[in-house]
């Protein structure tokens, strides 16, 4: 077995770096920014009715994607699906560890370094997930998606692009086999958007994700370890 200590911090990040208020600032002027630009575009559109068609049904793909017969359902089967994702991947984790012959408690352990540790940090962690989900799937699953989705003749194309983008945003604190998980993730939320869902069951999905890895799976693993 590899006994060498594993870590994919190569920037040296810290708590401290990731869980503080600029966390939340930079949430509230992506959200600014998402407003203005869907308030531009619905002045645009107002003004010049059939003259910007391809405006107009990015428009309306948007807004489909928060119509929700019930949205207390998609919530509900949006956690259960974060949780099973995250599940399997943490399986998926351990058998790389495996076949990789890594030290398996030292593998799991790698990303360590971004969990906060502090209180003050584990609330800001909290408020960073909760919102940075709902953000990120709006921003990325919605206006994004939704803008890119009619150019490819199949949405797998686009989901591929996107996911590769919003994994590689990730790349810089998270390292390869995170990254990866990452993209496989965005792949599945894609493909649910795809077929009609609703941006409520990505955006708790994406949310059940976030918490459970930085507060569940490491009380688990330090459960385990002792």
């Amino acid at each position: 077995m590899d006994n060498e200590p594993q870590s994919e911090n190569k920037m040296k990040i810290t708590p401290e770096q990731l869980w503080n208020s600029l966390g939340m600032i930079q949430q509230a002027v992506m959200s600014i920014l998402l407003l203005f630009v869907y308030v531009l575009i619905s002045i645009i559109i107002a003004r010049s009715v059939s003259a910007h068609p391809g405006l107009e049904n990015w428009m309306q793909n948007l807004q489909n994607l928060f119509h929700s017969d019930s949205i207390l359902t998609d919530l509900v089967w949006g956690a259960l699906a974060g949780l099973g994702m995250v599940l399997l991947l943490s399986v998926l984790d351990i058998i790389v560890a495996f076949i990789g012959r890594k030290n398996i408690r030292e593998w799991i352990h790698r990303t360590d370094y971004m969990l906060p540790v502090t209180p003050i940090q584990k609330r800001w962690a909290l408020s960073i997930s909760l919102s940075g989900s709902i953000v990120e799937e709006i921003m990325f699953r919605g206006f994004i998606y939704m803008a890119i989705i009619p150019l490819w003749s199949h949405w797998i194309w686009a989901a591929l692009l996107l996911s590769a983008v919003f994994s590689l945003l990730h790349a810089g604190v998270q390292g390869f086999w995170s990254t990866l998980w990452i993209f496989m993730i965005s792949i599945f939320l894609c493909y649910f958007i795809s077929q009609g869902g609703s941006i409520y069951f990505a955006a708790i999905a994406h949310v059940v994700i976030n918490i459970a890895n930085l507060f569940l799976l490491p009380l688990l693993f330090k459960k385990h370890d002792e």
